[in-house]
C-alpha cells in the first residue's frame, strides 16, 4: 500500500508539471504592449492582434497592458523599462523606436518580443537577418511595395516628371524609405524631390512650398507625416497635386489613391506569432520576420473629380472606389 501510495503521488507531479513548454490552460498571459504614438495605421496592429488572439486563445486568457509613449524616444525606454518591470510574458512593440527600446530593455531577459510596424528591421538593429531573425526578438515588417505605388502614379498620371516626399529626418524608417522611393521612381522615368523636416511645425511650409514645384505628392510611411496629412493636403488642395499615399489608414483625409498594405492584416500575422511562442513554444529567433502579402487599391472619385484627373480604366478595373 506504501508503495502504491508513492506512485499516485509521483504520477500526480508529473500531472501537475505538464509535459511541454508553453502557457498551462489556466493561466492568464500578460502581453504588454508599447506603441510609439497615437496613429491609425499603427492602432490598426493592436486590433488585429487582438481580434487574432480572440481566435487562437479566447479574450479571457490573455490581457494586454498598454502604453503609449506619444511619440517620444525617451519615454518609450522609460516604458519599456516599465514593462519588464511588470514582469510580462510577451512585449508587443509598434514602430522602429518603440522596438528598439523594448529591444534594449529586454536584453538582459528571457522575455520575448514581437515587433510591428518596422519598416527594415536588419538596418535598425533588431535582427540579424529576415530568415533567421537571432535573438528573443521577431516580428512583423510593413515594408511598402513601393514599386508598385510608383506604377500606380505613372498609370493615373502618364505625363507625371516629379514627385515631392516630406519626410521625418530623425525617422530611421523614413530615410529608408525615401531612399527606396527614389529607386523605384527612377526606374520608369519619374524624379523625387525631398524635403526633410525635424517637427510637425515644419508640415505646413515643408509641403506647401513642394508642392509648387511637383505634379504628385507621395505619402510615405512616416509616422510625424502620417500624424499631420490633414496639414499637408490643404497645401496640395491649393496647388491643385494629388496625395497618393504608402498606406490607407487616413484615406478619408483626401487621398487620390493608394495601393496600400492593410496594418489589421499585420496585426493578425503577430498574433499568430504570439500564440507560436507563448502556447507552442517556439523561440523566436527561429520564427522569420514576416510581412505583408497581399495589397488593396484604393481610389476617391470625388477626389479626382475635385482635382480634375481622370483615372483610368485600367486603375478603376481592379479599384475599390470611395
Amino acid at each position: 500500500m506504501k508503495r502504491l501510495g508513492v506512485m499516485i503521488c509521483a504520477l500526480l507531479i508529473l500531472v501537475g508539471c505538464g509535459s511541454g513548454k508553453g502557457a498551462s490552460d489556466d493561466k492568464v498571459l500578460k502581453i504588454g504592449v508599447l506603441q510609439l504614438v497615437d496613429h491609425p495605421s499603427l492602432d490598426a496592429t493592436l486590433t488585429g492582434l487582438k481580434e487574432e488572439l480572440d481566435t487562437l486563445l479566447g479574450s479571457d486568457k490573455y490581457e494586454i497592458i498598454y502604453k503609449n509613449a506619444q511619440g517620444s524616444p525617451v519615454d518609450a525606454n522609460t516604458i519599456a523599462a516599465q514593462l519588464v518591470e511588470e514582469d510580462v510574458d510577451l512585449i508587443y512593440a509598434i514602430a522602429t523606436i518603440a522596438a528598439q527600446a523594448v529591444l534594449n530593455a529586454t536584453k538582459n531577459t528571457e522575455i520575448p518580443v514581437v515587433f510591428n510596424a518596422v519598416t527594415d528591421p536588419v538596418d535598425a538593429g533588431l535582427v540579424a537577418t529576415l530568415e533567421a531573425p537571432g535573438g528573443n526578438v521577431t516580428g512583423v515588417s510593413d515594408a511598402a511595395p513601393i514599386d508598385k505605388q510608383m506604377a500606380l502614379i505613372k498609370e493615373v498620371m502618364p505625363n507625371a516628371q516629379n514627385i515631392g516626399v516630406v519626410y521625418n529626418v530623425g525617422e530611421a524608417n523614413s530615410l529608408i524609405q525615401v531612399e527606396q522611393t527614389k529607386q523605384a521612381a527612377s526606374k520608369i522615368g519619374l524624379n523625387v524631390i525631398e524635403s526633410g523636416i525635424s517637427q510637425a511645425s515644419d508640415l505646413q511650409l515643408a509641403s506647401g512650398t513642394l508642392a509648387e514645384k511637383v505634379d504628385a505628392m507621395y505619402v510615405i510611411t512616416d509616422n510625424m507625416v502620417v500624424s499631420g496629412i490633414s496639414t499637408l493636403i490643404d497645401q496640395t488642395n491649393k496647388a491643385n497635386v494629388p496625395v497618393f499615399a504608402a498606406e490607407a489608414g487616413q484615406f478619408d483625409k483626401g487621398l487620390l489613391a493608394s495601393d496600400s498594405i492593410s496594418y489589421n492584416d499585420l496585426g493578425h500575422v503577430a498574433g499568430k506569432m504570439v500564440k507560436e511562442i507563448l502556447i507552442d513554444g517556439k523561440k523566436p529567433e527561429s520564427l522569420a520576420v514576416q510581412g505583408a502579402n497581399e495589397t488593396e487599391l484604393l481610389v476617391s472619385e470625388s477626389v479626382a473629380k475635385q482635382l480634375g484627373i481622370e483615372i483610368p480604366n485600367t486603375v478603376l478595373e481592379r479599384a475599390t472606389l470611395k
